[in-house]
């Protein structure tokens, strides 16, 4: 009663940001467990990470909450995003060109933003909003840099917490970092040589205190229930890969696994072993998705949900289906499929849409 109701420390009923319905059934795990340390996506490229990203971030701005995005590799695709269900508008403006053979000028309507209830943070508009900061001892510098460091996402990130907890923001928040190993720590941009050591423990200084922060946020007298989810390069651990079995690590070191309460993993181990879908016609190839392994290699979520389950998605232009699924979505689509065709050569513009022929390419393991 001194204490007041935010000294309770009773953790509230587990609340998610659903999967979509095939990956669920894939891993048998709801979605995101919100406030529980964090979750982890890995794995090789193309194998499906960025579509389990968008579809959180879809969910999340359904449900209320603030998603805060951090592209630091620089390819949003918000096309992509919004077919994956993000609810997010276009803005067009008349952008102003010349013509480079003939010197002639001419206006293009084209998309120059796109609204909707999100904060997205790439490298340049990190280090609009805090590149003036010296991390090494924590002062403000006159000439701002240009490169975004690791110290930038822990600096925002505690910002918008701090916010909440003044009651600028009264929503919950989502931080999705896409993605952690591709920028550099404060100390190795400023030694001008990379360094992994200097990265890994520029990570677990500054991400140290955000940890305990998101998992506080769901005990009952919190207001409201804050998530972080990363999306994580991986790479091969030659020195630890013994019997001809290969070991991959995060990349950043190993305070963000640490933390990691739910770690999914996207295709094969040693490398992508992902399944190519491809629709043929005339010789032109469109690929409209990718089969994939997913698997649950972290789990330290309570029971009934502390489960470690392998199988199988597709990721396709909406977002992710089972196998079960294809034949369906490819009648629905096929008229999206054909003009997707259509568009890497125009003389396929009178081609009948009967004769596309569906492939499956194995990349294999």
């Amino acid at each position: 009663e001194i204490l007041g109701e935010n000294a309770k420390s009773a953790d509230k009923e587990l609340e998610w940001y659903l999967f979509p319905e095939a990956l669920q059934k894939a891993i048998s795990i709801p979605g995101v467990p919100r406030g529980r340390g964090v979750t982890t996506i890995r794995g090789w490229s193309d194998t499906g990470k960025s579509t389990i990203k968008n579809c959180i971030i879809a969910e999340a701005m359904k449900t209320g909450s603030l998603p805060i995005i951090f592209e630091t590799e620089g390819n949003f695709d918000f096309q992509y995003a919004k077919d994956c269900g993000m609810p997010i508008e276009p803005i067009y403006d008349n952008i102003d060109y010349v013509d480079e053979e003939t010197g002639e000028s001419y206006t293009k309507n084209e998309i120059i933003d796109w609204e909707g209830d999100y904060i997205l943070f790439t490298c340049k508009k990190m280090c609009d909003f805090c590149g003036d900061i010296d991390y090494s001892n924590n002062t403000k510098k006159t000439k701002e840099r240009k490169v975004a460091v690791i110290e930038d996402v822990a600096y925002i990130i505690n910002t918008f917490l701090d916010k909440q907890d003044d009651g600028e923001i009264p929503m919950p928040l989502l931080f999705i970092w896409d993605s952690v190993g591709s920028i550099q720590s404060y100390k190795s941009y400023t030694s001008k040589s990379g360094n992994n050591q200097f990265d890994a423990g520029a990570i677990a200084t500054c991400f140290k205190n955000i940890f305990s922060r998101i998992s506080s946020s769901k005990e009952i007298g919190q207001p409201y229930t804050n998530s972080l989810v990363v999306v994580n390069k991986i790479w091969q651990d030659a020195m630890n890969s013994m019997g001809g079995a290969v070991a991959v690590e995060n990349s950043g070191g190993k305070s963000i696994l640490y933390a990691t309460r739910l770690g999914i993993h996207c295709g094969g181990i040693a490398k992508p072993a992902t399944k190519k879908l491809k629709a043929v016609l005339k010789g032109q190839e469109y690929q409209y998705g990718t089969l994939t392994k997913v698997s649950v290699f972290k789990n330290q979520l309570p029971v009934p949900y502390n489960i470690m389950y392998t199988g199988t998605m597709c990721c396709v232009h909406n977002g992710i289906i089972s196998e079960d699924e294809l034949d369906e979505y490819k009648k629905q689509y096929i008229p999206y499929i054909f003009e997707k065709l259509k568009e890497k050569d125009e003389s396929l513009a009178d081609a009948n849409i009967k004769d596309i022929e569906f492939l499956t390419e194995d990349d294999g393991e």
